[in-house]
């Protein structure tokens, strides 16, 4: 039940300070997950990070989801969705409140203004950290590169296909590196 809790307070305090959605907070979770809690190691991180990324779904909840499965069975999974879905609840009703009256407010554009690098700045940060694991071996430097490429290039080819494409390649890649047929 000590994991379940750990779980709860850390997804719920992160839904409060973390704008700019799931990916923009994975580097808060990292900390707190892998750094302070010591729920799993980095690499079990990264790979839950990956999953979420490739599921359906908000990166976010699904990684909530998955951390909290993996760190505490099915009632840490429960935790985990509950404690990171209930902050937007509560900030998402506030806002709407408090919002539609105040939205045009110079000084209310120009806070939004400032908001939208920082958000950039953490998704960067988040995929520089998620990255360096996966930059230890070239063919997967080749896969990031040639995959940015698509969706900067490629808009209109479905995310589901450019991560099934990921997959495939992923797969073939691991399967040519271990020689089977010798």
């Amino acid at each position: 039940m000590k994991v379940q809790l750990q779980l709860f307070l850390c997804f719920f305090k992160l839904g409060f300070i973390a704008f700019g959605g799931g990916y923009s907070m994975i580097p808060l979770v990292e900390r707190e997950i892998v750094g302070k809690l010591q729920l799993m190691d980095q690499q079990t991180f990264t790979d839950i990070v990956s999953i979420s990324g490739g599921l359906p779904g908000a990166v976010g909840l699904n990684g909530a989801i998955f951390i909290g499965y993996t760190s505490g069975g099915i009632l840490g999974a429960f935790v985990g969705a509950i404690a990171s879905v209930l902050p937007c609840l509560i900030i998402i009703f506030t806002l709407m409140t408090l919002f539609s009256n105040i939205s045009d407010l110079p000084t209310v554009q120009k806070a939004m203004d400032g908001i939208r690098p920082v958000v950039v700045a953490l998704i960067a940060y988040a995929s520089f950290r998620i990255g360096k694991t996966t930059y230890e071996a070239p063919p997967y430097l080749i896969l990031t590169a040639i995959s940015l490429a698509i969706c900067l290039f490629l808009p209109a080819l479905p995310l589901p296909a450019v991560v099934a494409l990921g997959i495939v390649t992923g797969l073939i890649i691991t399967f040519a590196r271990r020689r089977p047929w010798h």
